[in-house]
Order: C-alpha cells, then structure tokens, then sequence
C-alpha cells in the first residue's frame, strides 16, 4: 500500500510523516505533494492507493482535485483532512465518494484508524476484483470446453459416455446418462455486414441467450456449443425431468425463428427429432446433419426428423438443357442463360425439389458445359477464373442455391464482355487505349478502366502487359507525357495548366514525374 499527503502547509505534510507509525499499519511508500499541480503529476504517473488531502489549499482545493481523479478513473481512496467544521464540506466530499472526514486538529491514532479502515476497504476490493476476474475466465474457458465436449461427443469423437457426463459435471453441467432430451442443430444465413465480427463470440452470445429465454418459460435448461461460425448445437433438457413436449420445442424454435429474424435480419433453419438420451445423440446428429446439407435453398424453417422420409423422394424434374445454354452463351445471349437458371433453381427451391444431390449434379453439368463453349470461343479456363476469389467460387458452388447463382451470374457475366479469339482480344487492349487517351486530362485509375472493359482490375494489368509488354501504369504515365511535351513545345500555355491538362494538380509531382520521364524538367525542355 501507498498514501500520497497533499498539504499546502509544509508543517502539515510533515507532521504528518514523521508523527504516523506506516509500517505498522502496513503502508510501504508514502509521497508528499504541496498543491494539488503536483499531486496530479503523481497520480498519473503512478498508482494511488489512498490519498490524505487537506480540502482548503490554494488554486485549486482538495474537492476539486479529488472530483478531477474521479473523471480521470483513477481508483484511490480518499480522506479528507479539514481545520473548518463546514457541512457543505463534509456534504461534498460523501457525495464525491470520499472514504472519510476528519476535522483537524487530529490525534494521529485517529487519522491511523481512518487509514486502517481504508487499506481494509482496498483490500477487500482487490479480493473481490480477483475472484470476478476468476469467474469471468472460468466462465469463458467453460463455453470453449463446452463447445469441445458436445462436439466431440456427437461426431463420435469422444465414444466413452461416462467420461463425457464427468467432464460435463467438472464445468457444473449437471446432466444424468438416462435423462431425456432434445438435439437441436441451427444455421444462420444472410448475415448483415456490420454482424461480420459477430462469428467470434457474439453470435453464439445472443442466439444463446435467446434460446435460453425463450426455453427458460417451460422450465428447460439449455446447452450451447458452436459447431461452425455460423452454425450451432443445443442440448434441451429438464432439470427436475419434466421435459417438454415435441410440439412445445417445434414451437419455441419457430419463435426463436421469427425473434431473431426482427432484431437482427438474419434467417435461421432449425434441424430437431423426437427426445432421446445422451447416449442416442450421436446417431441424431448424423440424420441432423444429412438434413442440414440438403437444405441448399436455404430455406427458414423449422427441419423435423419425422418428414425426412417424406423429403427423401427421387427428384423427376430433368436436368435442363445444357447444350442449349451453350449455344446461347456463344452466341451472346448471356442473360437469357443467366435468367433461366435463376427461374428453375428459385422454382425448384420454393416446390422443394432440389437437395444436396441435385445441386451437385447441376453444378458438375454447368461446369462442363462452360468448359464446352470456351473451348468453341478459345478462351482459356484461366481467362474465366482469374484471380482466387472467382476460382474459389468456381470450384465450391454447389453448397446452396445463393452460390450457384452467384457463380452463374459471373460466368454470363464474364461471357457477355470478354472476348475469346487473338483477334478480339486485340481489340479489347485498343478500347483500353482508347480510353486512357480520351480520358488523359483525369486521374485514370485502373478499376475504372476495368469498370469500362468488364473486366477484372488484376486481369486488365495482366493482359495489358502480355499485349503490350509494358505495365498499365506506364503506359499512362508515358501518354500524358508525351503530350505534355508536345504542348510545351508547340503552344505557350503555362506549364500548370499543361500540368492539368494531362490530370496533374500537384505541379511538383506532374515536373518530378516529366524529369524522370525526359532527364530535363518541363522548364528546361521548353527552352
């Protein structure tokens, strides 16, 4: 413990000092400070256990030093120490959170209790900071070590029930091998942008959060674990064994469906079955799962175990016709192909007749498909999958209906606009110079050059130097220098407005720039 004495009378501070017995109440540092300017020099720049201030000193009062370290955050105690029996005093130093008032002229021993009292105080604030911050890390290691145990337990990780009860009672999951429960897989889909972060912890957060709530009304007790980022499992269960009714969970989860879906925007599928015991999840979870990869629609509902049969029908609807969706696209009628496959998944998705199977299928028919009529245009597949986030998309689309639509809409996308043959090709680095010239007064960016071809901004710059054999960069810079030189040598304009005539604002950078160019500066050459 530390005490800083903050007197204005040098007597005070050193009476003080000399006339209190600090080691025997267990105080190792004590610092003096004559007005409050030096007290707030030592505050800041070191911890404060408690401070022993008089209340009236010049420029600036013990009240007004104490309300300062109290919007500062600093955590110390505070005894105030007074020749005047003022209550307005003693009023404001309570109010202010003081920890005691002492009139002077004091007995040490009494200013001793005070100071005993307070390390007392502090003590027992440590204590209690200490055993919070235990708890708040327990806490945080028991929903990782949740999320391991009830995982491992239903991939079959872990295959030794015993041994899962007992890792559950050691983070006070009070759970019995016979007791009866629900499994219950989520997924959440179409996360907002600013939910991004989410994925980390506050997601399971709140959707924990309202389950528990909404489970807590029947008197369920309910487990967490995230499984992915965006997916979850809950174990639902009765404390006192009095579980709920199948129809009661579909219900809950329906308004879990709803309540999630207004507060935050996002959609939610629940997979569930009938009641089983610990030892049966495993095996649920297996049919839980299968369920939750067919749901490639995407759709938000409540999924139950009972109409999976029902769902497990052969799909009769043919594939569409591929080989005229490659005619179409080499003959240009990109959207056409674009619309008829988003018309056929949204129909399949809303009759329910597409799972896992089919997309698979009709993505592996696409794919080659595409493979097909690039080769009847001469494009390479590089040209089409570019960089890595389209190649990504091309090779795992066929998840859910949502991919498969965006990778439809970047390949009849990329087939409307890039050209296939040597010849067109030629022509697409000419608009590209076209361009550069006819907007050679802007700052010509490469994304709106990309903008203006239908292009990849990566791809423009690799094409442009494998056509050119110069990067875009300096081709743009060698054109507006080119006619910067044409002007100062054929005209009188000034060389600031030359300067903004080829897109320079800044007329140091447009004369370092024609330096490095030219080795003379714009001055020089036009002389």
């Amino acid at each position: 413990m530390n005490v800083l004495i903050i007197d204005d009378q040098t007597q005070v501070v050193n009476g003080l000092f000399l006339g209190i017995d600090w080691a025997k109440i267990g105080v190792k540092q004590v610092l003096k400070a004559y007005n409050a300017f030096e007290a707030r020099e030592l505050l800041s720049s070191q911890p404060i256990d408690i401070m022993l201030c008089d209340i009236e000193m010049p420029a600036e009062s013990g009240l007004q030093l104490y309300r300062w370290t109290r919007e500062q955050d600093i955590d110390t105690e505070c005894i105030f120490l007074t020749a005047h029996a003022d209550f307005t005093f003693a009023k404001t130093a309570m109010q202010l959170g003081g920890f005691d008032y002492i009139l002077q002229p004091a007995r040490y021993e009494t200013i001793e209790n005070a100071i005993v009292n307070a390390i007392h105080k502090i003590t027992l604030k440590q204590e209690t900071n200490k055993y919070y911050a235990y708890g708040k890390m327990f806490q945080k290691n028991k929903e990782i070590l949740l999320d391991n145990l009830i995982k491992d337990w239903i991939f079959r990780k872990n295959r030794d029930a015993e041994r899962f009860m007992a890792d559950l009672s050691q983070i006070q999951v009070a759970l019995e091998p016979e007791a009866e429960m629900y499994l219950v897989m989520l997924d959440v889909f179409h996360l907002k942008k600013d939910m991004a972060n989410w994925r980390s912890g506050l997601l399971k957060f709140s959707i924990g959060n309202i389950m528990n709530e909404l489970f807590a009304r029947y008197g369920q007790n309910v487990l967490t674990a995230q499984i992915q980022d965006e997916s979850f499992a809950f174990l639902i269960y009765s404390p006192n064994r009095l579980l709920i009714d199948h129809e009661g969970v579909e219900r809950q989860l329906n308004k879990f469906i709803d309540v999630y879906r207004a507060y935050y925007g996002c959609d939610i599928a629940c997979y569930t079955g009938d009641k089983i015991s610990i030892s049966e999840a495993p095996e649920q979870a297996a049919m839980l799962m299968e369920m939750k990869q067919n749901n490639v629609s995407l759709a938000s509902k409540v999924f139950l175990l009972k109409d999976r049969s029902e769902q497990q029908h052969t799909l009769s609807y043919q594939m569409p016709n591929m080989k005229m969706w490659s005619k179409l696209l080499e003959q240009g009628d990109t959207e056409v192909v674009r619309d008829q496959a988003f018309a056929l998944l949204n129909q399949l998705a809303i009759d329910e007749k597409i799972d896992a199977e089919f997309l698979k299928r009709f993505y592996q028919q696409y794919m080659q498909m595409l493979y097909t009529t690039a080769e009847l245009k001469e494009i390479s597949l590089q040209r089409i999958f570019q960089d890595e986030h389209s190649l990504e998309k091309g090779l795992s689309s066929y998840a859910n209906v949502d991919d498969m639509k965006e990778l439809i809409a970047y390949t009849t996308k990329f087939f409307n606009s890039f050209p296939g043959s040597e010849e067109e090709i030629k022509n697409q680095v000419d608009v590209i110079i076209q361009y550069i010239r006819d907007h050679i007064d802007q700052d010509i960016r490469r994304t709106d050059i990309a903008r203006e071809v239908y292009l990849n901004p990566n791809y423009v710059s690799r094409l442009f130097k494998v056509e050119t054999g110069m990067s875009l960069k300096e081709f743009i810079i060698m054109e507006k220098m080119k006619l910067a030189q044409a002007l100062l040598k054929s005209t009188k304009l000034p060389i600031s407005i030359i300067a903004m005539k080829v897109g320079y604002t800044n007329f140091s950078h447009f004369s370092q720039v024609y330096k490095k160019t030219w080795n003379v500066t714009p001055a020089e050459d036009r002389q």
